[in-house]
């Protein structure tokens, strides 16, 4: 991951955003005890600073496994880990005058929910942020076929089969005829 987040984000400072072993003590001692409490300063690869002054009360801390972000005191802190990303993007929001957001689609379980990361102050790192995010979302999956595509499971289908026509939803003529065809 740290390779990665090197890869895609860059050390700007102007738009907010360090990255290891450039991180600024005081930004980061307060976004660890402001809003990414469960971090360890060991963990973090990259900081986003979304306040004005500097001070790194709000924005994002990127771990290996997981980004902690907070847009603001109002506002709860987040953790998503990269697996249970699902979706990424960035956009303007106020109808193009300067403001970016990132809209995330994340995944636990069965519930699936938007969160929105704010880059009012700084719409440059908008796009950075998506970046990385998009690529480590995907990193992990494994795009090779599970098994050779034109590999059935006899068993598992003349399973179902029998099950259909027990459950009287396949005629016998019809299951017959598609064990006829699983021979083939």
């Amino acid at each position: 991951m740290e390779a990665l987040l090197r890869d895609r984000l860059p050390h700007a400072p102007q738009m907010g955003l360090f990255v290891t072993p450039n991180l600024p003590s005081g930004r980061l001692d307060n976004a660890l005890s402001d809003y990414a409490t469960e971090v360890e300063r060991g963990e973090v690869l990259a900081l986003y600073d979304a306040t004005l002054s500097g001070t790194g009360g709000d924005g994002a801390v990127f771990a290996p496994d997981r980004f902690v972000f907070q847009n603001n005191d109002l506002q709860a802190t987040q953790t998503v880990r990269y697996p249970d990303l699902v979706g990424v993007e960035a956009y303007s929001r106020w109808f193009g005058l300067g403001g970016k957001e990132v809209a995330l689609t994340v995944n636990r379980g069965r519930a699936t929910f938007e969160l929105t990361m704010d880059f009012s102050g700084t719409p440059k790192a908008a796009s950075y942020v998506a970046d990385f995010l998009d690529a480590a979302m995907v990193r992990d999956i494994d795009f090779a076929p599970a098994a050779e595509p034109d590999t059935t499971d006899v068993a598992a289908v003349r399973d179902a089969l029998e099950r259909l026509r027990a459950e009287q939803k396949l005629t016998e003529a019809d299951f017959e005829r598609l064990l006829e065809t699983l021979k083939d």
